[in-house]
């Protein structure tokens, strides 16, 4: 069993797929993972054979997966690896072409406000694409930041609209 890839899912995988099949290997083109601290320390831990750095350059079989590929992430060197099943776990990229849209961003995303305002009036940012000092990339992050950049750009919208949302239990008063 081999699993391609180098962040969260793909060493979450990786881990949970190691007690249940004969062996594990996990391929990476990087040298380090993007994965969580403690996700890699499981991994460190585990019996996962860690492949670092490689990339699939192919796959072969009769009628079905047998070997894979790998060559090591700049050189010439190559290996094969025998397995019977591959999840690919690579990220993505999304292009919202936002040079069009006039806004200041970087390879990292949008820089923003702590109010999630991006360099564009109107224009309020949350979740994975929000750049600022401090960030956590985390789910719970963007749900955080969520009701920020909503309150804020209602208030844009219309001034009269309070930035600070009212707490449930005072509704009740």
């Amino acid at each position: 069993m081999a699993v391609a890839g180098g962040g969260d899912s793909a060493v979450d995988w990786a881990l949970m797929l190691e007690p249940i099949a004969k062996e594990v290997s996990l391929i990476h083109r990087r040298a380090r993972f993007r994965a969580h601290e403690h996700s890699i320390e499981q991994l460190k831990n585990s019996s996962v054979q860690i492949l670092t750095p490689y990339m699939i350059r192919g796959v072969s079989g009769d009628k079905s997966l047998e070997t894979l590929h790998l060559q090591v992430a700049k050189s010439e060197e190559t290996t094969d690896l025998n397995v019977d099943y591959l999840i690919v776990n690579y990220g993505f990229t999304t292009n919202l072409n936002l040079k069009d849209w006039q806004i200041n961003s970087s390879r990292q995303g949008i820089p923003v406000q702590s109010d999630m305002k991006s360099s564009k009036d109107g224009v309020y940012c949350c979740g994975d694409i929000t750049q600022y000092d401090g960030k956590v990339d985390l789910i719970a992050t963007g749900f955080g930041e969520a009701p920020t950049a909503v309150n804020n750009a209602l208030h844009y919208i219309d001034p009269k609209n309070r930035t600070q949302p009212m707490h449930s239990s005072s509704l009740f008063q």
